[in-house]
């Protein structure tokens, strides 16, 4: 028995392409028709209706590139890595480094959309640019993503961000009202802002880093978002926090820095107000999110986003400002 999400048929083509983007998609097993429903096999839980069942075994090859690879190395090679458009970017251990042109090969052979395979390694500096080295393909980073029905172009060598972020934008899309004022604190090229954007939302975008502006302008115009429906600061966001007024939503994507910023962006937070903070957690530290908030703040969910390391996870608190009068609940 395995794990299926149920989606419309209309629906399957979207659905299916977030799943293997997400590496949720289960290519062993082939998915199911029913009553005007596909069940997609999965690798693991997502968001939306999930559906227990017998799975079909698929007759063909697997698309898990290992399984074209030696096999005295397949069980070293790891399981997971990232699509941006037709770039493969993938972290190769140090023993597996050798090999990294016959991985690069068996994830072409098995994902036919993809042109080019690079090694991550690793997020460095200020604005979180991940180090890359291109194993096949030319040495150009600049990739079309699509999900969730929107369009973001990048250069992924210049700039931050996460296609493993997918489910998390459409979770708050599905949360945000039309005409709701929201910050995007760390912005990178606005996948967050964009969305929200389209929705009705006022948006107020910041990020330090000029190639994410550069890319941001390029991605608000590619989904035809109105230039009145949003505002983007090239600034750090303690420099223009003073200048800005108070939101309904506050999103913290800097996993390494939120915490720090945390007390200091929700004095910008509307009563009632919710902050989707994502930071990085170690997997045998226990954190207490509510030693880290005001008096009047108080968490209302968490999970873990996805592995970060082999010793650590991205996780999202949603964190929400009640009157001042009303103290905080234990956690």
């Amino acid at each position: 028995m395995i794990k299926h999400l149920k989606v419309l048929e209309g629906k399957a083509q979207e659905a299916r392409i977030f799943l293997e983007k997400s590496n949720a998609l289960n290519n062993d097993f082939l998915p199911i028709k029913t009553e005007g429903y596909i069940l997609w096999p999965l690798n693991f839980e997502v968001r939306g209706e999930i559906v227990v069942c017998e799975g079909v075994k698929s007759k063909r090859n697997s698309r898990d590139y290992r399984q074209l690879l030696p096999s005295e190395i397949r069980g070293l090679a790891p399981r997971s890595f990232d699509m941006f458009g037709d770039i493969g970017i993938i972290r190769i251990p140090d023993e597996c480094l050798e090999y990294s042109e016959i991985i690069a090969k068996a994830l072409l052979e098995s994902h036919l959309n993809l042109k080019k395979v690079a090694i991550d390694k690793g997020v460095k500096g200020e604005y979180r640019i991940r180090q890359l080295q291109m194993i096949i393909g030319e040495p150009d980073f600049v990739s079309l993503h699509r999900e969730n029905g929107f369009e973001f172009k990048l250069d992924i060598s210049k700039v931050y961000f996460s296609p493993r972020l997918s489910m998390e934008r459409s979770r708050i899309y599905g949360m945000t009202e039309p005409r709701e004022e929201v910050l995007d604190a760390f912005a990178g090229v606005c996948p967050f802002s964009v969305s929200l954007a389209s929705k009705g939302c006022k948006v107020t975008a910041v990020d330090s880093n000029p190639d994410s502006e550069f890319w941001a302008h390029e991605n608000f115009r590619r989904n035809k978002i109105l230039k009145s429906s949003y505002d983007f600061f090239c600034s750090k966001i303690e420099e223009v926090l003073p200048e800005l007024k108070l939101f309904d939503r506050i999103i913290m994507n800097s996993p390494t820095t939120s915490l720090n910023y945390l007390q200091l962006i929700s004095n910008k937070l509307n009563v009632g107000g919710v902050i989707h903070l994502y930071t990085i957690i170690e997997n045998d530290i226990d954190l207490n999110i509510g030693d880290h908030l005001p008096s009047n703040f108080d968490c209302v969910f968490e999970r873990v986003v996805h592995p970060y390391s082999p010793s650590s996870s991205l996780v999202v608190f949603d964190i929400v400002k009640a009157k001042n009068n009303v103290q905080k609940t234990n956690q």
